[in-house]
């Protein structure tokens, strides 16, 4: 039998640059728990691990973009392999000095966060010279969303195992390691030595974000992000205070993500990504509303499967309108930028869902989802005219 998606990983190239994004990305999966276990081991508390994984974070918010725009102006080797290097150092010097706080541990972790290579963008602003027919570019970014949904599956297991079983330093030995394989890996290819962005002598302080379809798009990605990230703090405390283990409903969560993510690759059709991402949207609010009904952990575990569907599907119809609306020659920021406004809402989704659980019980803080899940799909229903390319050439600075 012969799957549709299939023909996306017979082309040359593809399982191969694929392939090398994940390994390269898998510190992504496994930086949280990492960085969290390896303060925890040193005798650092919790609220300097807290601090340690907020100064990879926020400085991966700025690292972002800015590596995304060197992309696009100097290609992929020139930045990849540099952003790696540094990476690998700050990685190394956590591993050889072993700080359990202090400016030593911050300014390591944001260094981390900083040059993280922007593997995942430098890919999807590849996908449309690797697949010149329209018609295969949304299988393709479904593909990839679903390739890079298994980091999230297997990179927080893999790091509380190697540091359960070895030692705390183990895991950030192995980052290092993948994100070096990775980006070699994926620099050493011919396609990515030859990618060049559009030039262009009219670049704008703000890149892609001078235009409206492109702000509105990360207005509804960071609507979306908030809504998980609330939810995974909500799932976390609600199986918490029933002695459940949230682990494996969070990993359920992103099994219903791959499944969603193969089953969408695997479709013919759709209509166009506007109109997609609408359905989208909306069939995760409708998620969110019935999540807080569930009694008990296997109820829990069956809508969050369901639920998890949609994931991958609306972060693929995401990239594909990204790569639609963003201005010739800044692709690979554009999709920097919907990497930080994800990190963006996630984070604050999880620091608001945290306090709510805290004052109000883990329960209430599903509202939080609800609530950014609501806003993602104003973001995208309302004017739903500016969601087109043609929108795309309005640079005013109205949304």
């Amino acid at each position: 039998m012969r799957y549709p998606y299939s023909d996306l990983l017979g082309r040359p190239n593809v399982p191969r640059l694929l392939t090398a994004a994940v390994v390269g990305r898998l510190p992504v999966g496994m930086g949280a728990i990492a960085l969290f276990l390896f303060v925890r081991e040193g005798g650092g508390s919790y609220a300097t691990a807290g601090f340690a994984l907020a100064a990879s974070t926020i400085a991966g918010c700025f690292g972002g973009p800015t590596l995304g725009r060197l992309v696009d102006r100097h290609g992929q080797t020139r930045i990849l392999v540099p952003a790696m290097l540094m990476q690998v150092a700050a990685l190394g010097l956590l591993v050889a000095l072993r700080p359990s706080g202090g400016l030593i541990l911050f300014g390591l972790c944001a260094l981390y966060g900083f040059f993280a290579p922007p593997l995942a963008a430098s890919l999807r602003a590849m996908w449309a010279e690797l697949l010149p027919e329209r018609s295969q570019l949304q299988r393709a970014y479904s593909l990839d969303s679903t390739a890079q949904e298994t980091i999230w599956v297997l990179g927080p297991v893999l790091a509380a195992t190697l540091a359960g079983w070895l030692d705390a330093r183990v895991p950030l030995v192995v980052m290092a390691a993948s994100v070096a394989v990775g980006v070699v890996w994926f620099t050493t290819s011919a396609r990515s030595r030859a990618w060049r962005a559009v030039r262009r002598d009219d670049r704008h302080l703000l890149g892609p974000l001078t235009t409206v379809p492109v702000r509105r798009v990360l207005l509804a990605v960071l609507g979306l992000a908030f809504a998980w990230g609330a939810l995974e703090i909500a799932i976390a405390a609600l199986a918490d205070s029933r002695g459940e283990n949230p682990g494996l409903l969070l990993s359920i969560w992103a099994v219903g993500s791959v499944v969603g993510g193969l089953g969408f690759a695997a479709r013919r059709g759709g209509g166009s990504p506007q109109r997609m991402l609408a359905i989208l949207m909306i069939l995760n609010l409708a998620g969110f509303l019935v999540l807080p009904l569930a009694r008990d952990a296997v109820q829990l575990g069956v809508l969050l499967a369901v639920t998890g569907i949609v994931n991958a599907p609306v972060i693929a119809t995401l990239y594909t309108l990204i790569e639609e609306l963003s201005p010739r020659g800044t692709v690979t920021e554009a999709f920097t930028w919907v990497s930080t406004t994800f990190l963006a809402g996630i984070s604050t989704g999880a620091a608001l869902s945290g306090v709510v659980s805290d004052l109000y019980g883990p329960q209430s803080a599903f509202a939080l989802a609800i609530v950014g899940g609501g806003a993602a799909v104003l973001a995208v229903v309302l004017r739903h005219r500016g969601l087109h390319p043609a929108a795309a050439q309005v640079t005013d600075g109205r949304m």
